[in-house]
C-alpha cells in the first residue's frame, strides 16, 4: 500500500510542478513544433535520465532531516505554510500572464547536440527541482509510515519521473497538434495551479 500510494503522489505532484510553463517544458514545445514529436521525445528521455538522478538525492537529503527530528517536528506546518505561498505565487504568476500574454518562443536555434544531449544539459542546469522533491519525501513521510524504505524510495523516484515525462510528452503533442490555440492554456495554467496548491493547502490545515 505504501509503495503504490507512494508512487501516485510522487506523479500526481511532480507533473504539477512542472506542469505551469518553464525552460524544459517550453523547449520541448518548441522542438515538437520545429523538428517533430519524435526528437522532442528524444529531449524528454535526456530530462528524464537526469530527473531520476534529481528525485533520488530529494529522496536522499529527505533522508537526513528525517534523521533529525527537530528539524521536522512541525513538518506539517510548514507544508501548509509553502502551499499557501504557491498558491499565492501561481495567482500572481496567472494574473502577470494575463495581463502580458507572454509568447512561446519557437526559435529555430541551431544546436551541436542532438535533443537527447540538449535534454540533458539544461536538465542539469535547472538544480531547483531537488529541494521541490527532498521538501515531498519529507511531506510524504508525514502520513507513508515506512517512507523511507528502499522499495518505498524506488516507486517515489519512478513517480517522480513518470509525472514529469507525461507532462513533457503532454507539451509535444499538445504544442504540436494546436499550435496556434494553445494560448489559453498557457495564460490560465497559473490559476489550474494555484487552485491544486489551495485545496492542498486547505486540506492539510484541516487535518493539522
Amino acid at each position: 500500500m505504501s509503495i503504490l500510494l507512494a508512487f501516485f503522489l510522487a506523479t500526481f505532484f511532480s507533473s504539477m510542478g512542472v506542469l505551469p510553463p518553464g525552460m524544459l517544458n517550453m523547449r520541448v514545445a518548441a522542438i515538437s513544433i520545429k523538428k517533430s514529436i519524435k526528437r522532442a521525445k528524444e529531449f524528454i528521455l535526456g530530462v528524464s535520465i537526469i530527473v531520476v538522478v534529481q528525485s533520488f538525492l530529494g529522496f536522499y537529503f529527505a533522508t537526513f532531516f528525517q534523521d533529525h527530528p527537530k528539524l521536522t517536528k512541525n513538518l506539517k506546518l510548514v507544508g501548509i505554510i509553502i502551499f499557501i505561498a504557491l498558491t499565492i505565487f501561481f495567482l500572481g504568476k496567472g494574473i502577470q500572464n494575463v495581463i502580458q500574454a507572454s509568447k512561446l518562443e519557437t526559435s529555430d536555434t541551431k544546436s551541436k547536440f542532438s535533443p537527447f544531449y540538449q535534454g540533458i544539459t539544461l536538465s542539469i542546469l535547472n538544480v531547483f527541482p531537488i529541494p521541490y522533491y527532498a521538501f515531498l519525501s519529507l511531506y510524504f513521510s508525514a502520513f507513508i509510515p515506512d517512507f523511507f524504505t528502499p522499495l518505498v524510495g524506488i516507486a517515489y523516484v519512478s513517480g517522480v519521473t513518470l509525472g514529469s515525462a507525461l507532462v513533457y510528452v503532454l507539451y509535444a503533442f499538445l504544442f504540436k497538434k494546436w499550435e496556434n490555440k494553445i494560448s489559453f492554456f498557457i495564460k490560465n495554467v497559473n490559476f489550474i495551479i494555484a487552485t491544486v496548491t489551495g485545496i492542498i493547502a486547505l486540506f492539510t490545515l484541516y487535518k493539522w
